[in-house]
């Protein structure tokens, strides 16, 4: 599964948990009322995007920019026995130019080296972009009505392309409560 031409290459975003959250929640409030549908499966307002964002607990974040700023990303959430969650939206004006299908990869990869070997994604069911990287990729999915729960065999999945200039996928410091 080759990227497109001029995709630009996604890397771990700078910082630490608090870092990323802000890097989210300024890219949630660029996506558009189709794209929160898509990512979130509902039309979430501005202030329910920050609430998210302030919440989320990724063991990684990878973006991709373009014009200066981050334009789409991906979130691993590392489960147990190997199992993860991933959540990827990218900008409305940068979709289908490949940057979601370099985010999907990459995003794998990382996982991967994380010692991940399955992992999920839910989506809502009109996004075609997700579904088709998904059996792309050999994974599952299954809908029930207006959502998709997609399950990822990592193990089979050789396609990567993550950043291999660093030893390992940096971890975030936690955020302690």
């Amino acid at each position: 599964m080759p990227r497109l031409p001029n995709t630009p290459t996604p890397q771990v975003l700078p910082g630490r948990l608090a870092d990323w959250r802000r890097a989210l929640s300024r890219h949630y409030k660029r996506l558009g009322h189709a794209s929160r549908q898509s990512r979130f499966m509902v039309d979430l307002p501005d202030k329910a995007l920050q609430i998210v964002a302030d919440r989320a607990r990724p063991d990684i974040v990878l973006g991709i920019s373009a014009e200066g700023r981050t334009v789409g990303v991906l979130e691993l959430f590392k489960g147990r026995d190997g199992h993860a969650e991933i959540g990827i939206s990218v900008e409305d004006t940068f979709q289908g130019k490949g940057y979601g299908k370099a985010l999907f990869l990459d995003g794998l990869a990382a996982a991967s080296k994380l010692g991940v070997r399955t992992a999920d994604l839910y989506f809502a069911s009109e996004n075609h972009g997700i579904r088709s990287l998904v059996h792309s990729a050999g994974g599952q999915t299954q809908q029930c009505g207006a959502e998709c729960e997609a399950h990822i065999d990592i193990g089979h999945f050789t396609d990567g392309l993550v950043d291999t200039h660093d030893p390992g996928i940096p971890r975030p410091t936690r955020l302690h409560h």
